[in-house]
């Protein structure tokens, strides 16, 4: 029995471990030193660990089955693939592309992610390894669409790959912030001062013209406040920074003590009595 225990711990621990490594799995560059390329992978972090799947009917019959994983294994019996096909007419299941040879591009609004070293072709295109292409183009409304297929190409029957799309909120640009237009506060304080200013000036001299029949310098409006202005402030400046006012006249109730010693007076009375 405890050999039987221990059997069965080891195989639960093994299965745990290869849970995770397995629920580790992501993208691993081809160019590892790219740095543009490893933008581009954070960028598709929303949209990691994601599967999508597509069924490709003919005649209402269903021919392959596709399933594509976002930087993770598209089918969990085949280890790295990041896309995989079904061939049900031949009852056949392709590697389409690795995530461990991943390459991706990019640009404002879309990412082409291309995994390669996938199974290789049987006699055609050049009996080269497989290659899939997933394009991911902005979609705001959905977090992902539905894959769409677009037919392998073949470049002179020796180079073959698939083309996936599917449209993805993720990759859009975020939106630009509206531009503010408007005056400044300050813009809007000039314009109000001179505002002010131009119709006290207008109006104030057409009033001193023909009401008052002021002439030359008598029609500028309050001519003697800003004619005396300069001296008001001149006295606020004495008042604020030496505390006094404007002169004042001296207290009567007291006067200094002359120190200059007076003068004797005269003895009037002698003289009269030597008369």
């Amino acid at each position: 029995n405890s050999a039987v225990n221990l059997l069965y711990l080891i195989a639960i621990t093994c299965s745990y471990v290869l849970h995770i490594s397995v629920g580790a799995e992501d993208c691993v560059l081809v160019n590892k030193d790219s740095t543009s390329e490893k933008d581009i992978l954070q960028r598709l972090t929303g949209l990691k660990g994601e599967t999508i799947s597509l069924e490709d009917k003919v005649g209402g019959k269903i021919r392959n089955v596709y399933e594509v994983g976002i930087c993770t294994n598209a089918n969990k019996s085949i280890p790295q693939a990041g896309a995989v096909q079904h061939d049900m007419v031949h009852n056949q299941t392709y590697k389409l592309g690795s995530i461990k040879a991943t390459a991706l591009k990019g640009g404002s609004d879309w990412i082409v992610i291309t995994y390669k070293d996938g199974d290789k072709y049987n006699g055609t295109c050049g009996s080269g390894p497989r290659e899939v292409h997933i394009m991911v183009t902005c979609n705001s409304t959905v977090h992902h669409g539905t894959l769409e297929l677009v037919e392998g190409n073949t470049d002179n029957g020796t180079e073959c790959s698939y083309l996936f799309v599917v449209g993805s909120s993720i990759v859009c640009s975020p939106p630009k912030k509206a531009e503010k237009h408007g005056l400044s506060g300050g813009s809007v304080f000039c314009i109000l001062f001179f505002t002010v200013v131009g119709c006290y000036l207008f109006l104030g001299f057409l009033y001193k013209r023909i009401v008052v029949g002021a002439k030359g310098v008598e029609q500028i409006p309050n001519y003697k406040f800003w004619k005396d202005f300069g001296s008001l402030q001149a006295d606020g400046c004495n008042f604020l920074c030496r505390g006094q006012c404007a002169a004042t006249p001296e207290d009567p109730s007291y006067r200094n003590i002359d120190e200059r010693p007076r003068r004797a007076e005269e003895d009037r009375d002698d003289q009269l009595l030597s008369m």
